[in-house]
C-alpha cells in the first residue's frame, strides 16, 4: 500500500526545533534558554561596540575651531533624527515585548502541565512552558535588535558629521541590551509568575 502524499514543508524538523526562538520546542531547561540568549546579547553588544571603535578610529577630525558637542544648524536636524529613531524603537520595542508577553501567557494559562518541583535551571520543562520559553528569547532578541539598529545609526551619523552627541543614544542603546538579558534567575521568576496566573 501507498503512504498518502506529504507535504515535506509542513513536517516539523529537528533542525528547527533546537533553535532559540523555535517555539522553545529546542530549549527544554532554563539552563539552555539563558545561554543562548547570553550567547546572543554577547554577540550584539561586541558588535556594537567593535563598529563604534572602527567609526570613531576612522572619522576625520574635528575642523578648527569646531565644538565636539553640537545642537545647532545642520548638526541640530541630525541630532533631532538620531534622536528621534532611538526614541521611537525604544518605545516600539516595550510594546512588543508586553504584546508577547501577554500572549504567551495566556497560551500558557490554556495549558494544564504541571511545572517540576523545585524548578531548577536544569529541570526537563513540559512543551508548554518550552513554548513560553521560546516567546521569551524571540521577544528578548527583538527587544535587542531594537535597541541595536538606532545605535547603529547613531553611530553613521556620528561617522559622517564628527558630533559626540550622538554618542548618547549609542550607549543607551548598549544598555537598552544588556537589561533584557535573560539570567538564569529572570526566567524562573517569569515561568513561576506566569504560572501564579493559573
Amino acid at each position: 500500500m501507498n503512504d498518502p502524499a506529504r507535504n515535506p514543508y509542513t513536517k516539523p524538523s529537528s533542525a528547527l526545533q533546537r533553535g532559540p526562538i523555535s517555539n522553545g520546542l529546542g530549549q527544554n531547561t532554563i539552563n539552555a534558554t539563558a545561554i543562548t540568549g547570553g550567547i546572543i546579547s554577547f554577540a550584539l553588544i561586541c558588535g556594537v561596540l567593535m563598529m563604534s571603535t572602527c567609526l570613531v578610529f576612522f572619522m576625520s577630525g574635528l575642523e578648527e575651531g569646531q565644538e565636539p558637542i553640537r545642537f545647532d544648524g545642520d548638526a541640530l536636524i541630525f541630532v533631532v533624527v538620531g534622536y528621534a529613531v532611538f526614541i521611537a524603537s525604544a518605545v516600539a520595542a516595550v510594546f512588543i515585548r508586553s504584546l508577547m508577553k501577554r500572549q504567551a501567557i495566556a497560551e500558557f494559562k490554556a495549558a494544564d502541565e504541571e511545572l517540576p518541583q523545585p524548578l531548577e535551571g536544569d529541570s526537563t520543562l513540559p512543551p508548554s512552558a518550552q513554548r513560553f520559553l521560546g516567546t521569551v528569547s524571540t521577544y528578548t532578541l527583538i527587544g535587542q535588535a531594537m535597541m541595536e539598529g538606532p545605535a547603529v545609526i547613531n553611530l553613521v551619523l556620528l561617522f559622517i558629521e564628527s558630533n559626540y552627541a550622538h554618542v548618547v543614544p549609542v550607549v543607551l542603546g548598549i544598555i537598552g541590551i544588556a537589561l533584557q538579558v535573560q539570567t538564569v534567575g529572570r526566567l524562573q521568576s517569569l515561568i513561576r509568575d506566569a504560572k501564579q496566573h493559573l
